[in-house]
């Protein structure tokens, strides 16, 4: 299970990194700049380089040529830098540093990056093999080549271009950002429908007064993932229960506790490598780094210095949409169970309460001068009390209207928008 988590993240990385697309890239252009040249030293192509169409170089002209592409290449290379960093120096202002990762992990930019890169390894390698001399040999099947690959290559400045002016709009990342937490939110409720909710609640009680030896943090961060897997099978083997006190996401110092464990001689260091520990917040479990990157954005967006509500108000209607399946299961269970159907570990709500939780106080008090964003949050805790199925999730949706009903009050706004604000809260 170690080996997985690191592995995960590791893809993960590397899916948001500059350098492994253009590195492949590279060695492409490389490899395929030494196959061209490989072709045009076949003695079989002499008949067809006698032919009228086949292209015709001498030593100083594929010189010049692939000299001229090679530093165009580069060029261009450097104008697809500049661009990214200038979206990403806006993006970071405007809309929060956590979109960087979603931006960084786009592959057009990785693409465009990688092929100047290319394009450029396979100039050098071309022009590498071309003779000095008058009469020498010269690749030149693999120098057309590279006139034809070069004018695809600056095709893709124009596709670029406006490729970065969408992707740096803020509907259009608002939006993608969605997708990811939809999907996230997916995964969380595919694994809640595939569980026994009612067993879970009823084994709740079993855990009060729950005192066990403390699990302590090895280091310093945020807690990345959590094995519950291994975690189970641990205590199934050793007949323990386990109680995790924080979620993924939480930051913990070291030695603080991260969970308790009661039992006979538990393994303190075998439950202590379940739970992977980042210097950062991740993606790698859950859905709470993409609800966070969605709240930044709402919170710039109603901030006074951009003042957009309607970048905020979209980021309010895809949290709704997102969370929607959460709200139609049956919640996310508290309590697993082992594989001999006992119930040994309890964990913290992770359900829509949960995500209640990071959602309305994060957003409530930068809400109190704007009526589109408070209107559509009200909204959004109607639409959940009308599809929700559960009692415990209505009623932390019931505490949090309750809460905004109360707070409107403090609302910067005429007493008319005010009194109707406080009226739909309590509809």
């Amino acid at each position: 299970m170690g080996f997985y988590v690191h592995l995960k993240a590791f893809m993960a990385s590397i899916a948001g990194s500059f350098w492994f697309m253009p590195l492949l890239m590279a060695i492409a252009g490389i490899a395929l700049g030494n196959l061209f040249v490989l072709i045009d030293t076949i003695d079989a192509l002499s008949n067809l380089r006698e032919q009228s169409f086949y292209p015709r170089f001498g030593p100083e002209g594929a010189r010049a040529v692939l000299t001229t592409i090679a530093g165009g290449m580069m060029t261009m290379a450097s104008l697809v830098f500049s661009l990214t960093f200038v979206g990403l120096t806006q993006l970071s202002g405007q809309l929060g540093p956590r979109v960087l990762i979603m931006f960084m992990q786009d592959r057009t930019t990785q693409s465009v990056l990688g092929a100047f890169v290319g394009v450029f390894l396979f100039a050098l390698v071309v022009l590498g093999e071309v003779s000095e001399l008058e009469d020498g040999f010269v690749p030149e099947l693999a120098v057309a080549a590279t006139i034809v690959i070069a004018t695809g290559a600056f095709g893709l400045v124009i596709y670029f271009v406006h490729h970065m002016a969408l992707s740096i709009q803020a509907d259009v990342i608002v939006a993608d950002l969605g997708k990811r937490f939809a999907k996230s939110v997916g995964k969380v409720a595919a694994r809640a429908d595939a569980s026994d909710i009612a067993s879970a609640n009823r084994h709740l009680g079993e855990f009060d007064g729950f005192a066990g030896a403390p699990v302590p943090a090895p280091g310093s961060g945020y807690i990345r993932h959590i094995a519950y897997d291994q975690l189970l099978h641990i205590l199934k083997d050793n007949s323990l229960r386990l109680e995790i006190d924080l979620r993924v996401d939480d930051y913990v110092a070291e030695g603080m506790p991260m969970a308790h464990v009661e039992g006979p001689a538990p393994d303190i260091r075998a439950l202590i490598k379940c739970f992977t520990i980042g210097p950062r917040r991740d993606v790698l479990q859950e859905a709470t780094y993409e609800a966070r990157a969605l709240i930044d954005i709402a919170l710039r967006a109603l901030s006074p210095g951009i003042n957009d509500p309607n970048t905020a108000v979209a980021a309010i209607d895809h949290m709704s949409g997102s969370l929607l399946p959460l709200v139609r299961s049956d919640g996310v269970p508290r309590v697993l169970f082992t594989s001999d159907g006992r119930a040994a570990l309890k964990r913290p709500e992770l359900g829509l309460a949960h995500y209640l939780d990071l959602i309305v106080p994060a957003l409530l008090p930068a809400m109190r001068t704007d009526t589109l964003a408070t209107e559509r949050l009200i909204e959004l805790l109607i639409l959940f009390d009308r599809v929700s199925r559960q009692e415990h999730q209505r009623e932390a949706i019931t505490k949090w209207r309750k809460v905004m009903a109360r707070d409107v009050d403090n609302h910067q706004l005429p007493q008319t928008m005010v009194d109707w604000l406080k009226d739909k809260a309590s509809e």
